[in-house]
């Protein structure tokens, strides 16, 4: 029996996002260890937010992380592999971020720092997800309630704590935990390419592609995402 199957899972959600964004999926898990969401809200930098992970008092756990906090799953991976037991990346950026997208970003970040920001609407969260998904009120909702819980104080800091990114791919490479990598088909802001880069540089990971899936996968596709995570934590492999 695979002695991993009952240690803890530990989810990160994205950029504007918390807990919420799992609730979908986490109601579908079929796993016999505790689940703990983390929410980066108040993190101040990227110290803070990887150490959400680093104080956890169980020593060994799955990690599961979705896009921005994809990355800091990455991070933490690399800094302390023995502490994980598989890593699911969602929809995760690979690579730094380029000159242009940063400059893009710190522009934001000097207007929001004279205004407040108020979330997305509607038809900005469309912007990130599949066509089919636009009539589900639930994902939309979802998605600008999560972004309306945050001021442009929590706004500016944790685009500021993963402006500078690393590309960990090589260093991914190089560590024997299992890794899972998931992505949405029509995801335009991880495009699948580099997603699939990944998988080959990799070898020990697997992947999965789910169809009419933008970049909210854990709110587009809950269940396939929960039945991905519970075969992959379940598995010898994991």
């Amino acid at each position: 029996m695979n002695n991993s199957q009952n240690l803890p899972l530990v989810m990160l959600p994205g950029f504007l996002c918390d807990p919420r964004l799992w609730a979908d999926v986490q109601r579908d898990l079929r796993i016999e260890g505790a689940v703990h969401l983390i929410d980066f809200k108040h993190c101040k930098n990227l110290q803070d937010m990887v150490g959400q992970l680093e104080k956890l008092e169980t020593p060994r756990f799955h990690l599961v992380g979705f896009s921005m906090g994809g990355y800091i799953a990455k991070i933490f991976a690399t800094k302390f592999p023995d502490r994980v037991a598989s890593l699911t990346l969602v929809a995760v950026n690979v690579g730094e971020l380029s000159e242009r997208e940063q400059t893009s970003r710190m522009k934001l970040a000097g207007m929001l720092a004279n205004v407040q920001y108020k979330g997305m609407n509607e038809k900005e969260a469309l912007r990130f997800i599949h066509s089919s998904s636009a009539d589900n009120p639930h994902v939309v909702q979802t998605i600008v309630e999560m972004s309306r819980a945050y001021t442009s104080e929590m706004y500016i800091a944790q685009m500021n704590a993963t402006l500078h990114r690393q590309d960990l791919s090589a260093e991914l490479a190089q560590l024997a935990f299992p890794v899972l990598i998931v992505a949405g088909n029509d995801d335009h802001v991880v495009r699948l390419p580099t997603l699939q880069r990944l998988h080959e540089l990799v070898s020990r990971s697997k992947m999965l592609i789910l169809e009419n899936c933008g970049h909210y996968v854990p709110l587009e596709k809950p269940n396939e995402l929960a039945k991905a995570i519970n075969d992959f934590v379940n598995s010898r492999g994991a």
